[in-house]
């Protein structure tokens, strides 16, 4: 009978040969995956915090005497909208160029009280430990599930949260990849995977289903057409863009000044433990 960390590795392992196979195709890697996407994942998700389910758990729980651990800060959405109520944030981030907007939008802000470690989780310092240790769609592409939830856990004085989608954030475009891959897109692992691996690892965490506001919207067409062909692995080559510039047009709609997906939000999760 097949575990749940196995399980997990399977789902890892068929989307990253699916992603490498597609990046293969067009004479790259996965290696500049986040910097590539940088500058759209901040624009999109900077002032979409107030109303997040997670943030408004946890501004109920950090008070001015609350250490925060933000593991994958990214661009900042959680760090920043919580230091003003913490005694101290450190963001953990591999990707340099997220954590240039997280630094340029506290140093704007005027927000002081966070250090950065620009490293992956698995290769941050071994001592790092806070009361609160949050960790926001990370876990989808970690095959090596087992020792970074082990690492989350050591880092965690009072309360873990974890944030998962129970469905890929894939799905909502996979009619976009199936038609110009002609194959159904592997899906990354939901929060239902990662809780059967914690219950194997007998750490019982409790869950709190919510729905999250789909944060995909481009201020124009030519902006979704670069940000959704880079998140399809699709050429940059004039046949294929004006394809999708064309499925687009037909599939996006306006809403608030914005062209955004026909799908206001996605089921998410809130996993989280105490210690």
């Amino acid at each position: 009978m097949q575990s749940a960390i196995e399980r997990w590795q399977e789902l890892i392992d068929a989307r990253a040969r699916q992603m490498d196979a597609a990046y293969a195709r067009l004479g790259r890697t996965s290696a500049d995956f986040w910097d590539r996407r940088a500058h759209g994942y901040h624009r999109s998700t900077k002032d979409t915090v107030a109303r997040d389910p997670l943030y408004l758990k946890l501004r109920d729980v950090v008070t001015p005497q609350t250490t925060v651990l933000d593991v994958g800060a990214g661009t900042g959405r959680f760090t920043l909208a919580l230091a003003p109520q913490a005694k101290h944030i450190t963001a953990v981030e591999p990707s340099d160029s997220m954590l240039d907007y997280l630094r340029q939008d506290a140093v704007e802000q005027g927000i002081i009280n966070i250090s950065y470690i620009p490293t992956t989780w698995q290769e941050a310092p071994d001592e790092l430990s806070s009361d609160i240790v949050i960790c926001s769609h990370v876990l989808y592409p970690i095959r090596d599930i087992v020792p970074f939830l082990t690492k989350l856990q050591a880092a965690t004085r009072q309360a873990c949260y974890l944030y998962l989608w129970a469905k890929a954030i894939d799905s909502v475009t996979a009619h976009l990849w199936r038609h110009f891959h002609g194959e159904e897109r592997h899906p990354t692992p939901g929060y239902i995977h990662a809780l059967d691996v914690m219950y194997e690892m007998g750490i019982y965490a409790n869950v709190e289903v919510v729905n999250l506001p789909l944060s995909l919207r481009y201020p124009s067409l030519d902006i979704a057409v670069g940000e959704v062909a880079e998140q399809l692995i699709v050429a940059d080559d004039e046949q294929p863009r004006s394809e999708l510039r064309q499925l687009l047009a037909t599939w996006l709609v306006e809403r608030d000044g914005k062209l955004v997906p026909p799908i206001r939000e996605m089921v998410c999760a809130i996993v989280y433990w105490t210690c």
